[in-house]
């Protein structure tokens, strides 16, 4: 496993050491198992307990991976997991604007031959 993959592993960790007990005991233990099995063991993530995913600094890799656990473990119903997806929909749509109007700035500044 590469290094990347192996610091994703350890962010997830972090934030589900950080997260509310009853919340963590809804994820099945041999995974949270595999997620420390796997994990970076020089790179130590530390967050401050009830931390939120948008306050820390966090690979957008590992946002994905605890939205994954959102969907799967905390969402409590159809309509919880339905406006996740529409949240993770409308930050992507967000995402591709900013690029687009980055590319659009860049090109503006570029030198003309």
């Amino acid at each position: 496993m590469d290094k990347k993959s192996k610091e994703i592993y350890s962010e997830l960790d972090a934030f589900l050491n950080c997260i509310d007990e009853s919340k963590r005991n809804k994820i099945p233990e041999d995974l949270r198992e595999l997620i420390k099995s796997k994990k970076d063991e020089t790179y130590n993530p530390q967050y401050p307990k009830g931390a939120s995913v948008d306050k820390i600094k966090i690979k957008k890799e590992t946002v994905d991976m605890i939205n994954l656990l959102n969907f799967n473990y905390w969402c409590e119903g159809e309509k919880e997991r339905k406006d996740l997806l529409d949240r993770i929909a409308n930050r992507k749509k967000e995402e591709k604007l900013k690029y687009t109007a980055f590319d659009k700035l860049k090109n503006i500044f570029k030198k003309k031959s």
